[in-house]
């Protein structure tokens, strides 16, 4: 009977410690929220009428291409995470990305919470997604959206080695719900003067996954913020507002993509 007081109180203390461990990370989380130069970026400069789409986890077809055509009809570029197992997929649609003027960035190789994974394994999904998306579309990714958004310093570290800009989002639709289009577009106050903006044209490892939600939100969503004065950039356009801003130049280089070998753990 008093061992099993004494384990009691002992799993109660424990309990009463990971909540406030849990407390004081989340307030450290939302603390993190702010753009760390040249390093993490949630936003683009709050004075000026400019926002960046951005589009996770495709390619997804037929989704994929159906936004493009939105995208082609309003005269909008966006920026395009992509994972690599998807891109392995579909590689003719993110050439069709690429030609179009999008911007493509790394979203790894198979949607991982890279929390949880050694930096071996880190590099290994940023490295070999990065390797495809070169080989498929002559594209250089040099920003990172990690999935989830999950980070800690150990992954940013990583991707900060392998010469990403890890990118986050200020602003989501929540399209990844499917709550119907209608749902989706309660969202649009919440855009503001250099949101990023989060959208899904894919989910995760899912091919066809339906996002036919997301696809018929999309013209509302342009029209509406066009008419409300907003131009639309893609992220390394936002980045460069933002720097020039900060009269701190960002820039992505046009560099080929060093073949890193994939069994590099350092």
């Amino acid at each position: 009977m008093e061992l099993t007081r004494k384990a009691l109180i002992g799993w109660t203390i424990i309990g009463i410690c990971l909540v406030v461990i849990s407390s004081i990370a989340f307030s450290s989380d939302l603390n993190r929220k702010r753009n760390r130069d040249g390093l993490l970026y949630w936003h683009g400069p709050s004075n000026q009428k400019v926002i960046a789409l951005t589009f996770d986890d495709g390619p997804n077809e037929p989704y994929t291409s159906q936004i493009l055509d939105i995208l082609k009809k309003y005269d909008v570029k966006a920026t395009f995470f992509m994972v690599g197992k998807n891109v392995e997929k579909y590689p003719e649609v993110a050439r069709k990305v690429a030609a179009e003027g999008n911007v493509i960035g790394n979203h790894s190789w198979d949607h991982p919470n890279l929390i949880f994974k050694t930096n071996g394994q880190t590099r290994r999904e940023i490295l070999k997604t990065g390797n495809l998306i070169w080989q498929v579309t002559g594209v250089n990714p040099e920003l990172f959206r990690p999935p989830y958004g999950g980070d800690d310093l150990m992954t940013l570290t990583q991707i900060h080695k392998l010469g990403y800009v890890t990118v986050k989002w200020s602003m989501s639709f929540e399209d990844w719900k499917q709550p119907g289009v209608d749902k989706i577009l309660t969202r649009l106050p919440m855009v503001q003067n250099g949101s990023i903006i989060l959208l899904h044209d894919g989910n995760r490892l899912f091919h066809g996954a339906d996002r036919s939600q997301t696809v018929a939100a999309l013209p509302e969503i342009i029209l509406q913020l066009k008419k409300e004065g907003y131009s639309f950039v893609t992220v390394p356009q936002l980045l460069d507002e933002q720097a020039g801003n900060e009269a701190n130049h960002f820039s992505i280089s046009n560099k080929r993509l060093v073949m890193y070998p994939l069994s590099q753990q350092d």
